[in-house]
């Protein structure tokens, strides 16, 4: 390796660390404060939506199959149930919902509005900086050391940031934010142009809508269970899927493989449980990198 290619190198993981160590944190903590009232606002508008629903329907409920509000109201109607299932709600949205007369059950929440609010914010530690600094100079170095011409690689530290950025919200807050993904689709998509054209373009958007297909299903099956796939993941995977093109599937394997392993590593550990969720940023971040690197 020449003087000139290392000297890019150093530049690339130089530039990636201060991205990982200052831009990422405050990109996340921003993020997941606009998401957080972004829900808020959402929750407690659909909670009113709900009700007057009500007053004109008293004797049934709004499904999510319903056109207009209604159909709205009974998407958020199946996600609060959801959520309670998994004691996600907060104590102030349970109480509002048994108000309202949803019987959510007793383990329904597990924090505060307050608490909820303050789980929406970042504020890294050294060793967090460190971490994201590392990944992010790996990231930004691995693409002239693959190869990607500039033009390219620019595209993929875009979704790189992005992707990091929506790893922290999922592990801080359990949300990956419409921004991240759409950051990937916009990104990875301009990347897939570049990289394979008009065929690119196509076989994402292909791949982007067997995902939603195969989402869509996995949700009507896990309905009754209370299981689903969030909606943040679903945003995720389909810009994935954009952005990955033709080594969607390659990506999408990583990605599961790898949960895999480290849920039945959990349950065999005894840290989880059967019917526990993961956040799956971390591993959607592995799709990323396998569906770019390997044949993307």
């Amino acid at each position: 390796m020449t003087g000139y290619a290392l000297t890019v190198l150093a530049l690339c993981a130089a530039v990636g660390a201060t991205a990982g160590a200052f831009a990422i944190p405050r990109i996340a903590d921003m993020l997941l404060s606009r998401a957080y009232w972004r829900s808020y606002t959402w929750w407690y508008r659909c909670l009113d939506d709900f009700a007057h629903y009500r007053d004109v329907c008293p004797d049934r409920l709004p499904r999510q199959n319903e056109k207009g509000t209604a159909g709205a109201v009974g998407i958020w109607l199946a996600d609060c149930r959801s959520q309670a299932l998994k004691g996600a709600l907060t104590h102030e949205r349970a109480e509002a919902l048994r108000e309202a007369g949803i019987d959510v059950g007793k383990g329904a929440s597990t924090r505060s509005e307050v608490e909820q609010q303050r789980r929406c914010s970042f504020s890294p530690r050294p060793w967090q900086r460190a971490v994201l600094a590392a990944a992010m100079a790996l990231w930004f170095a691995a693409q002239p050391l693959f190869g990607v011409p500039w033009h390219q690689g620019a595209l993929l530290c875009v979704c790189g940031v992005a992707m990091a950025s929506g790893v922290v919200c999922d592990l801080r807050a359990r949300m990956i934010p419409l921004e991240c993904c759409a950051a990937l689709l916009v990104a990875g998509g301009a990347y897939q142009l570049l990289r394979h054209g008009s065929v690119g373009i196509a076989e994402g958007a292909v791949a982007a809508a067997a995902v939603l297909a195969v989402c869509w299903t996995a949700n009507r099956i896990a309905r009754k269970s209370g299981g689903s796939v969030g909606f943040g993941d679903i945003r995720c995977m389909t810009a994935l899927a954009f952005a990955c093109g033709p080594a969607t599937l390659l990506g999408a394997a990583a990605c599961y493989v790898s949960a895999c392993a480290f849920s039945l590593a959990g349950m065999l550990a005894h840290r989880l449980g059967r019917r526990d969720g993961i956040p799956m940023a971390p591993f959607l971040s592995i799709w990323l990198a396998v569906g770019t690197t390997v044949l993307g």
